[in-house]
């Protein structure tokens, strides 16, 4: 026997009620404007942040990073331009040829000629950007932060920096081989605040290349602080330490990326007053047809957006723990995501696995930076003693291994494995000098 009609309507009512109800509860609980209004505190605050990081000279110059580079952004710009590419032109600052000399694995009388002529080119814009890293205040020029308007600064900007950062690691190179060690460590110093610089403001891609720019700095850095007299080391034992204390933490640049993305995909959904509450330029970040190809169904987007911003939040909350601990929090937010009904993409979220391998390699600039920091250590406490330390010094984030090979020579090795590519060579100073520096 059919139903009732009377039930069946009842019964569609209800079943319409229903729905109606759960589209109204996603609504509310999907409502972006708790969202809204803190991207719009955040980009206020990322915009107006002044980066008061230590300078790595004492006194520091007066005056900002950005003031003093603003004039020469226009030379870097066209020096970085007019380069000799990469592929196919051994003669480039960047090319592998060079490269090996800067590094040391190579004799500067291989060095190609191209590249030596490219270097005294470009020596005295590079010496006058090197300059600029010693002021008082750090941060990247307006135009060049992660949220500036898309211009051929915030385009290439960072990326001919990190060229002067090359042409920096050739220079300390060509001043060890002329036995002008303290200069050479000058510039390797300078360039180490250069590379500082790059992530003071200027987002994931700035904090990538500060660690790129660290590694080809590395060697090059090594051999001066070696050769260098010891109360040259002393000094820049203290530089080094006051370059650690200013590197930005992973978390302020998640946060930054945070911001960004959400202005890439979500801009558009902003509400009228929201977005003229934006500082200038802050919605030209990227072209309008790319935030086209970004945009998606308003509910999807409202979804979306929250995804975004909470697997951020857990990135974020996790990011400045001890690596151990940083790894087994990241792992456990990717296996979560890979539970998730709609796995977090480069659309719904972080991808945690992407950002895991980011802070490994901010992993790789620490162990780097401690490495030369442990280098100037051991060798002051050969100078002071007359033999090898035991042991190596230890630091919160870095241990090593200390190896003497002689009584002039010794080998200065990461603890752990994976970064065994790592290891320095250290030499005693000659004995007069040591005693230079005793009472």
């Amino acid at each position: 026997m059919a139903p009732p009609r009377s039930l069946v309507t009842l019964a569609g009512g209800v079943l319409l009620a229903l729905v109606i109800g759960a589209v109204g509860m996603a609504f509310v609980s999907l409502r972006t404007g708790p969202l809204e209004e803190r991207l719009v505190r955040d980009v206020q605050a990322l915009t107006e942040t002044r980066y008061t990081r230590p300078s790595h000279v004492s006194p520091p110059t007066p005056g900002t990073f950005a003031q003093r580079l603003e004039p020469l952004l226009e030379p870097v710009l066209r020096l970085y331009q007019d380069r000799p590419k990469t592929g196919g032109a051994p003669d480039s600052p960047q090319g592998q040829p060079c490269r090996d000399v800067a590094d040391g694995k190579l004799p500067v009388t291989s060095l190609p000629p191209g590249c030596g002529e490219t270097l005294a080119r470009a020596r005295p814009l590079m010496e006058q950007v090197l300059a600029a890293t010693r002021a008082e205040v750090g941060g990247l020029p307006e135009g060049m932060g992660s949220l500036a308007p898309l211009t051929p600064a915030r385009t290439n900007g960072k990326f001919a920096l990190m060229y002067v950062v090359h042409l920096a690691a050739l220079e300390t190179r060509m001043k060890l081989s002329q036995a002008e060690a303290s200069a050479a460590l000058d510039v390797c110093l300078d360039a180490l605040a250069l590379s500082r610089e790059l992530e003071l403001g200027g987002g994931m891609e700035g904090q990538l290349l500060a660690a790129t720019g660290h590694g080809v700095l590395y060697r090059p850095c090594a051999d001066a602080l070696d050769s260098a007299p010891l109360e040259r080391k002393r000094r820049a034992l203290a530089q080094l330490t006051r370059l650690a204390e200013g590197f930005a933490p992973f978390s302020q640049t998640l946060r930054h990326e945070s911001v960004f993305l959400q202005l890439v995909h979500f801009g558009d959904q902003l509400s009228e007053e929201a977005q003229a509450a934006l500082p200038p330029g802050s919605r030209d970040i990227v072209p309008a047809e790319l935030r086209a190809m970004a945009s998606a169904p308003p509910l999807m987007a409202r979804r979306t957006w929250w995804k975004l911003v909470e697997g951020f939040d857990a990135l974020t909350a996790s990011a400045d723990l001890p690596t151990g601990a940083r790894r087994r929090a990241f792992a456990l937010l990717e296996a979560e995501a890979e539970e998730d009904e709609a796995p977090l993409d480069s659309l719904h979220g972080p991808d945690v696995s992407t950002y895991g391998e980011y802070a490994e390699r901010l992993d790789l600039r620490k162990l780097q930076h401690n490495a030369l920091i442990t280098l100037a250590e051991v060798d002051m406490a050969r100078a002071e003693r007359g033999q090898w330390p035991d042991t190596a010094p230890r630091h919160k984030d870095s241990s090593f291994v200390l190896e003497a090979l002689g009584p002039m020579e010794a080998r200065l090795e990461p603890c752990s494995r994976a970064y065994a590519s790592q290891g320095l060579r250290v030499t005693a100073d000659p004995p007069s000098t040591a005693r230079a520096l005793l009472p």
